[in-house]
């Protein structure tokens, strides 16, 4: 490798050719490494990813895929999965080849991910093995790797979710008392129950998207927190952004809220970093005497609410800003089966009445 020393400031550098994407062969050169050895991982790095070919180590493959990413998704998106790669998948895979990884490699990283996360969910160690062979999948596509090892493996955890937690009206009621009118919680908690809107656009959420005179709320914005620090950002999906109708007791409350604090049209209605409002859940739950739920189960209450209230599938997704009917399904299907003895009934009663 042809790397060199800089005996005046005491580093190494790196001097190279290598071929672009045209085949075209171009000078580089990088300086200020303090050992020999990062000069050298940094050309070969360099190489390895500007030639593009399926013997590139794991790492370098991991940089390209993150800087795709980075172009593509939101930034939180982008944290959390560079969060995972980094901690789950690149420390086993880093030097090796990608087109010498085979599903035994892959079997030993699943047996390493089972035994350090054993208080890990299923859902998140399926997540851990889709993000894998998501990845592989990319170097399908653009680099020529003729198969992607992980799908020759059994999966490992699952996607069954858990039971969903909620609170009934009754529920909420008590844990309201228990608040005993104290501002800003009795208005916070009361909006996510009664509009089932998400965490991050409920913090987002600025007088002008109210109107009072129709009590409708338009959700058009989300917040996002990265390290504690938080983000103004885009909607989860495209039907995210929608009108709620919201009950007049709510819109009420919310008004009054806005005037008493004197909140400009432009300033939020609420700052409050997310593990604040869980201790205040977990404060107010013991005082009412009942088990505590997280923030976006106030959302899970609102949708079983409109269920229980007999309204369609359709209704909630749209009222929950959700991608289409599927995702509602997906998460709220088992609240519906307790109508099914009504339908029985109802397609009986309908049958007896017709008969000729």
């Amino acid at each position: 490798m042809p790397v060199y020393k800089n005996e005046k400031r005491n580093t190494w550098y790196a001097s190279f050719y290598y071929k672009d994407w045209t085949g075209k062969r171009i000078r580089k050169k990088k300086e200020g490494f303090a050992t020999r050895k990062q000069a050298v991982d940094y050309e070969r790095e360099f190489i390895e990813i500007s030639e593009g070919q399926c013997t590139m180590r794991f790492s370098s493959l991991i940089k390209i895929y993150m800087d795709d990413s980075k172009n593509r998704i939101k930034l939180s998106t982008y944290v959390t999965r560079k969060s995972i790669i980094f901690k789950h998948i690149l420390p086993f895979f880093r030097n090796m080849a990608i087109n010498r990884i085979t599903p035994t490699d892959i079997n030993h990283w699943q047996n390493w991910i089972l035994a350090k996360n054993t208080k890990k969910s299923a859902q998140y160690l399926h997540k851990l093995n889709s993000q894998l062979s998501t990845i592989f999948h990319f170097a399908e596509r653009f680099y020529k790797l003729k198969k992607n090892p992980v799908k020759l493996c059994s999966m490992i955890g699952s996607t069954k979710r858990k039971k969903l937690s909620f609170w009934t009206v009754r529920k909420f009621k008590r844990f309201i008392k228990a608040i005993d009118g104290q501002e800003p919680f009795c208005t916070i908690f009361n909006v996510l129950f009664w509009s089932g809107i998400r965490r991050g656009e409920l913090l987002a959420l600025r007088p002008s998207d109210f109107d009072f005179e129709k009590n409708r709320l338009y959700v058009s914005r989300n917040i996002v927190f990265i390290n504690s620090k938080a983000y103004l950002s885009s909607l989860k999906t495209d039907r995210s952004e929608r009108q709620i109708n919201i009950p007049g007791f709510l819109a009420e409350m919310v008004k009054k809220y806005i005037q008493t604090r004197n909140i400009k049209d432009d300033e939020f209605l609420f700052y409050y970093l997310p593990s604040y409002l869980m201790d205040k859940i977990r404060l107010y739950s013991v005082k009412a005497g009942l088990q505590p739920i997280k923030i976006h189960d106030f959302r899970h209450s609102h949708a079983s609410l409109l269920i229980e209230q007999g309204f369609s599938p359709l209704l909630v997704a749209q009222r929950l800003g959700h991608k289409d009917v599927t995702t509602t399904l997906k998460f709220y299907a088992h609240l519906y089966p307790n109508k099914q003895k009504k339908v029985a009934k109802k397609l009986d009663v309908l049958y007896k009445n017709n008969i000729e």
